[in-house]
């Protein structure tokens, strides 16, 4: 470790780690959180007892996780449209293949770029509570997490689903199963954060 670095208080590494551990899941790589997480000094969790988290933060953090979802959804959504669009092209096993893989990674680079920005939002909000509400805080987001990181995998897994052959053939309703799954686990997801309260 760099004697330089700054010190991190161990609530904001442990949404730092969290966002660097569900990333790669998604088979990204934040490197913004694993440059953190090389380079940072730790600070140990300076109170045992934690104070409550405002009404107000925990509908803050809430609503970050419900935006990192909707943003997710969204990112399905333009995949699936981008390979229903095919429909009207000649069929082309490479060409489908390589519009495909592009669409799936382009939404991958969404779920990633949310999961950053989600992790730096709640990073600002609790960085403004008073230091004995932070763990808690910081807690309480995590779980969220926990939740939207799970969603993000089943649509990702949902997308990698889609397969060219299948659509070669003709089988398009397997993108509608997978369009309809998608939008029923966000739901789900959604509901499941706003039950956190």
């Amino acid at each position: 470790m760099s004697s330089t670095s700054a010190i991190i208080p161990a609530w904001e590494q442990k949404i730092r780690d969290n966002a660097a551990v569900s990333v790669p899941s998604h088979g990204m790589i934040s490197m913004n959180s694993l440059h953190t997480f090389g380079t940072a000094q730790f600070e140990p969790s300076m109170y045992k007892e934690h104070y409550p988290v405002p009404d107000n933060v925990k509908n803050q953090l809430i609503g970050i996780h419900i935006v990192s979802v909707q943003d997710s959804q969204t990112a399905a959504k333009i995949c699936i449209d981008t390979i229903q669009g095919l429909k009207n092209t000649r069929p082309d096993k490479n060409v489908w293949d390589g519009i495909m893989t592009n669409a799936r990674e382009t939404a991958k680079q969404s779920f990633s770029n949310r999961f950053d920005n989600a992790s730096h939002e709640a990073i600002n909000i609790i960085n403004d509570l008073p230091p004995v509400q932070q763990d808690g805080a910081a807690n309480f987001f995590s779980h969220g997490m926990g939740i939207v990181s799970r969603v993000i995998n089943e649509v990702s897994y949902r997308l990698a689903d889609v397969d060219t052959k299948d659509l070669l053939e003709g089988k398009w309703n397997k993108l509608a199963e997978v369009d309809v799954n998608i939008m029923a686990g966000c739901s789900a997801a959604i509901d499941a954060l706003n039950s956190m309260f």
